[in-house]
């Protein structure tokens, strides 16, 4: 079995460069299903997701391959396939974003229900229902969506959005599939999350219509054919504040460039309201927490701009060695609490109350061993054995693999004792 192996107590100092963004290179791969010919992505980061989606879309009879570091080359030529495969769409939900592009190119779209991190209910029927409302005929049997369409989808209004606020995904899937759709297309409550943004500047480059992106109202005039482009993906924001939490919570100071600040939304008041230093400039933020004492603070996930619930795992990790009685309340996915149990085996103390935790900063944790149970989970855990006394052993690198690009190096290059063993 593989592990990584962190040995605490190092302060971390230096500065990164932020990957490029995973959630948006999914989304803007799917979207390349709507574009004829070349397309060409840059700050592509080399995950595994990333390789899946890359089997996916050449199962539909798109070329794909990697032409150079963080570099993609998409070839299509037509869709020959319209079905996808279960095995490799259970490996990671972002897989379903293909239903909208397939469907609209090629008229019809067959997709096994979504796998990927169990950190609660994450259903699909936003996505149905924007798909519905643009025409198609949308049936579910033996755990695959069906959808098809005679000609071209007809542009229409929709409200998209649950109990937890705008959704990522079936914004995502109505801005697709409209973008080749029959007039146009309206999204009322859509999402505003930064990579639905880089989504858009990619659809608009290779000749969509839409406006209204960052805001909740998005209008899509329907074109009758993209052409592929050379695109550069926007940085991880997730990725780097699972950085800028190590670097607080070793007391250290770190930079991570080739990310807007804005981006990360409410972490670095957050930071700030803990005594951290934040130095914000051009693409790059800087937080410093040497020799200062970490002060507790609230936390509530939301939809964007609110605090994102990928960096909860990480920014409640580091409340538990702040100086007090700290709140995360989790209103996006239920189950993501779930890895706050690996944390107590460490020495944390931490109680869940319905959607909340209670989060009880001690002096220290200790390094103990244990298994991360998602993506976001993996970094959290990291960043808790960088802050433990004595090593920790985190099991579960299949999901790091998904999310993180090269995190031994870049961990190391900030001078933590981490490595990749074999147990």
């Amino acid at each position: 079995m593989e592990l990584l192996r962190v040995k605490g107590g190092q302060p971390l100092h230096g500065e990164i460069q932020a990957s490029g963004s995973k959630n948006s290179v999914l989304a803007i791969m799917c979207a390349v299903l709507l574009c004829d010919g070349e397309t060409i992505l840059e700050n592509v980061p080399e995950l595994s997701d990333v390789n899946t989606l890359m089997q996916i879309l050449e199962e539909t009879g798109l070329k794909c391959e990697w032409i150079a570091k963080n570099t993609v080359r998409i070839q299509n030529d037509g869709i020959t396939n319209s079905e996808v495969s279960e095995e490799l769409v259970r490996k990671m939900r972002a897989s379903f974003s293909v239903l909208g592009p397939l469907l609209a190119k090629s008229g019809k779209s067959v997709i096994p229900l979504p796998g990927g991190c169990v950190i609660g209910a994450r259903p699909v029927d936003q996505h149905l229902k924007a798909m519905r409302a643009l025409g198609a005929h949308v049936t579910m049997t033996d755990g695959a969506v069906s959808a098809e369409i005679n000609g071209r989808l007809k542009g229409a209004a929709m409200f998209l959005g649950t109990r937890y606020g705008a959704t990522v995904g079936a914004t995502n899937a109505a801005i697709s599939a409209g973008a080749l759709a029959s007039g146009t297309t309206i999204i009322y409550n859509a999402a505003r999350e930064p990579e639905i943004v880089d989504l858009v500047m990619f659809l608009n480059k290779a000749g969509a219509r839409i406006r209204g992106v960052g805001t909740d109202i998005i209008t899509i005039e329907g074109v009758e054919s993209l052409k592929g482009v050379r695109y550069s993906v926007m940085g991880d924001r997730i990725e780097s504040g699972t950085y800028l939490c190590a670097g607080v919570i070793t007391r250290g100071k770190v930079t991570v460039s080739n990310i807007a600040p804005q981006t990360l939304a409410g972490l670095p008041s957050l930071l700030f309201d803990m005594g951290c230093g934040i130095t914000m400039e051009g693409d790059s933020i800087t937080v410093d927490a040497s020799n200062r004492e970490l002060r507790p603070t609230n936390v509530i996930t939301f939809a964007y701009p609110g605090f994102a619930t990928d960096l909860q795992p990480a920014m409640l990790t580091l409340l538990t060695v702040a100086n007090g009685i700290s709140y995360v309340k989790e209103t996006v996915f239920d189950a993501r609490f779930g890895f706050t149990q690996e944390l107590t085996r460490m020495g944390a103390d931490i109680k869940i109350s319905g959607d909340t935790a209670i989060v009880n900063g001690v002096d220290a944790l200790t390094g103990a061993r244990v298994v991360a149970s998602d993506l976001r989970a993996a970094g959290a855990l990291i960043v808790a054995g960088l802050a433990a006394k004595g090593s920790t052993n985190i099991e579960g690198l299949q999901y790091l693999d998904r999310g993180y690009e090269n995190p031994v190096e870049k961990f190391k290059s900030l001078g933590a004792h981490i490595e990749r063993v074999q147990s």
